[in-house]
């Protein structure tokens, strides 16, 4: 069995983590320059262990611990505490016209303040899912925590979300 990587098998792993991977350093960081280290550091170390990560354990779970370890490290380091998260990837559709925009806009400054507030534990099983996408048992395997948490804590984030911002906009 070939323990080493092959560059089709790294740029497959790449390709497919990078946007996720990038998504969540951002959200938990808001800082693009140490976002971009952190997320090189991550593949550079998939890729100098990829023989023992292949053996004990799925790549995107690897690869979202070690990026979940170097923000946390980041953060220890710097004593900064994670409370900014901005919201750039929410997708709205494009309106026509200035009031729809401005309405849009509103809702996504509700939305980034919501996600500020929250604790850290709940923004980051938030961003895990919503941002990079992961499903509830690779969110679970990453932070440690029983599947059922997971979506209990996500569920209650939503419906608390949604509860202070259906009542800002009536």
């Amino acid at each position: 069995m070939n323990k080493t990587i092959t560059i089709i098998d790294f740029t497959l792993i790449y390709n497919l983590y990078k946007k996720p991977l990038y998504n969540y350093v951002w959200k938990m960081l808001s800082d693009k320059s140490i976002t971009e280290d952190i997320v090189q550091n991550v593949f550079l170390k998939f890729y100098e262990n990829f023989a023992v990560i292949k053996q004990s354990s799925k790549p995107s779970a690897w690869l979202f611990t070690t990026a979940r370890n170097e923000v946390y490290g980041f953060l220890r380091k710097k004593k900064i505490r994670n409370e900014n998260l901005i919201d750039d990837e929410i997708d709205f559709s494009s309106s026509e016209s200035i009031n729809d925009e401005l309405e849009e806009t509103e809702i996504k400054e509700l939305i980034e303040k919501e996600i500020e507030g929250m604790n850290e534990e709940t923004k980051e099983i938030f961003v895990l899912r919503h941002y990079s996408e992961l499903s509830y048992k690779e969110i679970s395997n990453i932070l440690g925590l029983d599947e059922s948490i997971v979506k209990g804590r996500l569920f209650r984030a939503r419906q608390a979300m949604v509860d202070k911002i259906s009542k800002l906009v009536r």
